[in-house]
Formats: structure tokens, C-alpha cells, sequence
């Protein structure tokens, strides 16, 4: 059996080759793929949907958008969020 090194990934070499790709993430020098599964993307949608649930109920001026980059859930305040132009105005 031949077995294989493992190469280890440097954080500049990283961002050069996957930097704009939220698919992977780097732990350790490793690459990791971070291809959500269906079971991950259900954990996914519980949290966010309980956080959605009492930032409503403590009426907190805080967002959790769709879409954020390598995280799995990202609560944000609604205000800062329009000040740096990711939400157009009156769209929340």
C-alpha cells in the first residue's frame, strides 16, 4: 500500500486559490470542503429560524441574512448593515 502526504496548505496559498471560494475553508493547513449535506443544511435552517424567532420577540434591530461567506448563520444590526450599503433602503 503506498500511502500519500499530506499537503499542507499555507493561508497565503490559500486565499491565492480558493479566497473567493466559500466552499472551502482552511483548519490547520488542511483543506477542508465545506459542501453543506442535507443534514448540515437542516441544523442550518433550525438555528437561524429559532434566532429569527427571538431577535422578532425582543425586537432587536438585527438582521440574519440568506446568504453570508463561510459561516453557517450571521446576525447582523440592520443599521450598520444599510450604512455599509449591503441592504438598499425599506427593504427590511
Amino acid at each position: 500500500m503506498i500511502q500519500i502526504a499530506s499537503l499542507v496548505l499555507g493561508f497565503d496559498d490559500f486565499l491565492t486559490q480558493y479566497g473567493n471560494n466559500p466552499r472551502y475553508e482552511l483548519a490547520d493547513g488542511e483543506l477542508i470542503d465545506m459542501e453543506p449535506t442535507g443534514s448540515h443544511e437542516s441544523v442550518g435552517g433550525k438555528v437561524a429560524s429559532q434566532l429569527s424567532i427571538e431577535i422578532n420577540r425582543q425586537q432587536h434591530p438585527w438582521i440574519i441574512p440568506r446568504t453570508c461567506l463561510r459561516c453557517d448563520a450571521v446576525v447582523g444590526d440592520r443599521a450598520a448593515w444599510r450604512r455599509r450599503q449591503f441592504l438598499r433602503p425599506n427593504t427590511i
